[in-house]
């Protein structure tokens, strides 16, 4: 079982990357952006066709510069004709972006399974009766490094703080002087990249295919709604806590069903319970 729960912990980690962008772009612009897990697919696709031309770290930060890019290319034509719609009407506008992007990998890379070299090599690593490869230990200690990045950035500089305070309250920064116009891209590019992060990191422990970052969405999303859309470290928390759930639910069972069971079970007593979340408030 002490297996299970440090394998969920290493998952959960790109798993809250994710969340986190999630958060941070529903902070920024009360949109739910369905699409922000192909995002990052579309960085990751990228990335795996240019293994053939670049060495895979190269890949790796064309990747993640594709996905940011996707990212402010959403704001620009996508997000801020729905900034005065109602949230179903952006909700479903997302879905079919994230939807179109999906079926775009599959047109051009095909709907077969594939798989992304780790940039941290293949070592295998035993500590007791627990086993551990360098990709998963990479997605955890990566996942936290970005992370605590994040939120240095956000605290102690001051376009990061300007940045926070747009994603606070957009109507105060507004009268504060600060550019929302310009952070609220910025916001959608630094998810962009976040989901790009994500995106690889999973793709260097298991395998990938299109609509596989949508899958994870869902994960990401249990971990928001867990940790709180007010909250970015709780989003991040939250990740680790799903990771959790998913690999305790792995080791009972090998049927997928369960294990996607388990996770709705997470959003579901979360939304009953708490609907703030762990960290969030009543206002989100």
């Amino acid at each position: 079982m002490l297996a299970y729960l440090v394998i969920g912990i290493f998952s959960g980690a790109a798993y809250g990357l994710l969340a986190v962008a999630f958060v941070m772009v529903y902070k920024g612009t009360r949109i739910f952006n369905l699409a922000q897990g192909e995002i990052g697919g579309v960085g990751l696709y990228v990335a795996w066709a240019l293994l053939h031309f670049l060495p895979v770290w190269a890949a790796v930060l064309v990747g993640v510069a594709v996905s940011a890019l996707v990212g402010l290319a959403m704001e620009r034509t996508l997000v801020r004709r729905l900034i005065d719609r109602t949230p179903l009407a952006a909700l479903a506008a997302t879905l079919g972006a994230g939807l179109a992007l999906a079926y775009g990998e599959a047109i051009l890379w095909g709907f077969n399974i594939k798989t992304f070299p780790s940039p941290f090599g293949t070592r295998i690593f035993h500590v007791g009766s627990i086993t551990m490869t360098s990709a998963r230990i990479a997605a955890l200690v990566v996942a936290g490094l970005v992370a605590i990045g994040l939120g240095i950035f956000l605290r102690r500089t001051r376009f990061g703080l300007a940045v926070w305070a747009a994603t606070s309250d957009q109507v105060l920064a507004r009268l504060s002087g600060v550019p929302v116009g310009r952070t609220r891209a910025f916001i959608w590019i630094l998810g962009g990249a976040l989901s790009g992060i994500s995106a690889i990191l999973l793709a260097a422990v298991y395998t990938f295919h299109p609509l596989s970052n949508t899958l994870i969405l869902v994960r990401a999303l249990a971990a928001a709604l867990l940790g709180g859309l007010t909250s970015l470290p709780g989003a991040f928390i939250g990740g680790l806590v799903v990771g959790i759930v998913e690999s305790v639910a792995i080791s009972r069972t090998s049927t997928g069903g369960v294990v996607d069971l388990a996770i709705f079970m997470v959003i579901l007593l979360t939304l009953l319970l708490r609907p703030q979340g762990l960290l969030g408030t009543k206002e989100a």
